[in-house]
């Protein structure tokens, strides 16, 4: 379930060209595949609604792609019951390119569901989704549910599969909220517990560790997630100029590096791991 293209996705159907354009830093080359296209060329995807621009002369640019799911080209596992989030978090895309939240009443059921916030759908919804999606071994929501959200009467909704639970703790205030989640999920959801961790956005590296090694502390998983400005030419390139969080591009490699790879490093403290760092890539 977990196999992303992480790539652009494209189809070509007669001889239209579709591209669906996920991340920033492939919107250069998507353009550039439009431009030596000889045809029709559309272009979608959260990274094309976001830099319309790039695809002036060379490409439509929609929002629905009415000939295809474009979803299937990037994990054919993948589908959505909801769109939207009533969120508006600065550092996330989803509110500027999908508005407000609404739900997808005949959606495909997928044992791995991408809604950007599924339980800020109506409790009448959730069950329908659950219903459907009993039908699967395992069901992971990928994007994550809402800590804030994630009521006794959610935990036992969603208990009725066999769940990946991801939550997020993308900053300090959010930490009650996530403590009690995660204890409520152990209960009456899922032990197969993950949290993503935003670092990078105005905390600081010290900060950073605190947050993975509180969610270590209680038994579940953290996600390092890098954050990624919404127009970030190349990936991984984005630190705070002014310091004013004290991150360098090395602590930001050496906290994701080694938060990524916690199923082979998580026998060693993160303190110990520092020290190694520094003596190898410094």
């Amino acid at each position: 379930m977990k196999h992303w293209l992480k790539n652009i996705a494209s189809w070509q159907i007669g001889k239209t060209l579709y591209l669906s354009v996920v991340f920033s830093w492939d919107v250069a080359r998507a353009a550039k595949m439009a431009r030596e296209h000889k045809g029709t060329v559309i272009v979608g995807g959260p990274a094309a609604m976001l830099n319309r621009e790039a695809f002036d002369g060379v490409a439509a640019v929609r929002d629905t792609c009415q000939e295809a799911e474009p979803i299937l080209f990037h994990n054919p596992l993948a589908s959505y019951s909801s769109r939207g989030c009533p969120n508006k978090c600065p550092f996330c895309a989803v509110p500027k390119i999908e508005g407000e939240l609404r739900e997808t009443p005949s959606f495909r059921p997928a044992p791995l569901m991408c809604d950007n916030n599924f339980l800020a759908t109506s409790r009448g919804h959730q069950i329908r989704v659950v219903d459907r999606l009993t039908q699967f071994a395992a069901v992971d929501f990928n994007q994550g549910l809402d800590a804030r959200l994630f009521t006794p009467e959610a935990a036992d909704n969603l208990g009725r599969l066999k769940l990946h639970a991801r939550f997020a703790f993308d900053h300090p205030s959010q930490e009650t909220a996530v403590a009690d989640a995660i204890e409520l999920c152990r209960e009456r959801t899922s032990k197969h517990i993950s949290v993503y961790v935003l670092f990078g956005y105005k905390d600081t590296p010290t900060e950073a560790v605190e947050r993975m090694e509180w969610v270590r502390a209680r038994d579940a998983m953290p996600v390092a997630m890098r954050y990624q400005p919404l127009d970030a030419t190349e990936r991984n390139a984005f630190y705070p100029e002014q310091h004013a969080h004290g991150w360098t591009q090395h602590d930001l490699k050496r906290v994701h590096r080694y938060y990524s790879r916690l199923n082979w490093l998580g026998h060693i403290p993160f303190a110990d791991y520092n020290v190694a760092h520094e003596e190898l890539f410094t």
